[in-house]
């Protein structure tokens, strides 16, 4: 199973080339982000795209703001079931019961700000508990999405980690800590330890992506057992028309 997490940062403006995309990774599942558009506001090229399911929650919180979403190829899922989780906050959260797994797609607030700050503390661990439950229960799960922190240097560019900034400050990576501490592998810098140039998001300055004076935000957090069965995780440097590239990860059958 190949499953993608994307930031298309608009999906009005990026929805021809994710239509694109999607024929040309076919993955089984996507995870988007920043849709920015109400569920009647979509695209037809999307809504209408053939072979997928379509799970939106969309942008009711403020208009063109925040918004998310998960297509999920026919058949790849078995019996799968969507919600919007109790913990979800603007329109941040989807979540799709996937079989033997949770899949958990979410945008993590960014934090700008000491009210949305704290929010941001507050969703992230509720997260944390709404997966902790899961766990015990048995469940696998994919945690995907942008998370809005960089979780250790190696994931800001030298040029931009500046100690307090937003998504570098400890309360924030303490609080990502806090969801691998509860076994969750970040499959991703596993595969890749020590590379320095590994990012997925940059920021809007001239040449900083060519240059790749990047952050990684985007990130796959797996429960041990799925991670042990990751053939491949990669990030899409070809796909350059959001200020996000897509993640993918593949996962082999038992």
């Amino acid at each position: 199973m190949k499953i993608a997490s994307w930031n298309v940062n608009g999906i009005r403006a990026r929805h021809d080339a994710l239509c694109a995309w999607l024929e040309r990774r076919r993955p089984e599942i996507v995870v988007l982000q920043e849709v920015k558009a109400l569920d009647t506001e979509i695209p037809s090229s999307v809504t209408e795209f053939d072979g997928y399911l379509k799970f939106w929650n969309g942008s009711s919180f403020r208009k063109g703001y925040s918004g998310v979403g998960i297509l999920v190829r026919e058949g790849s899922c078995q019996e799968p079931v969507w919600e919007i989780p109790g913990f979800d906050v603007e329109n941040r959260t989807s979540v799709l019961h996937c079989g033997g797994f949770t899949l958990i797609g979410t945008y993590v607030p960014r934090g700008d700000g000491p009210e949305h700050y704290a929010m941001k503390l507050r969703y992230l661990e509720e997260m944390r508990v709404y997966i902790e439950e899961l766990l015990a229960r048995g469940q696998e799960v994919v945690l995907a999405g942008d998370m809005n922190v960089a979780l250790r240097d190696i994931d800001v560019h030298r040029s931009q980690n500046k100690p307090g900034a937003t998504g570098l400050r400890p309360e924030e990576r303490a609080a990502i800590e806090a969801h691998l501490a509860l076994g969750l592998r970040d499959v991703m810098r596993e595969r890749e330890p020590d590379r320095k140039d590994l990012f997925t998001w940059w920021p809007n300055w001239k040449f900083a992506r060519e240059r790749n004076l990047g952050w990684r935000l985007d990130c796959f957090y797996l429960s041990p057992e799925l991670a042990g069965r990751v053939t491949a995780a990669d990030v899409d440097l070809d796909e350059r028309s959001s200020d996000h590239a897509p993640v993918v990860v593949e996962i082999r059958d038992t």
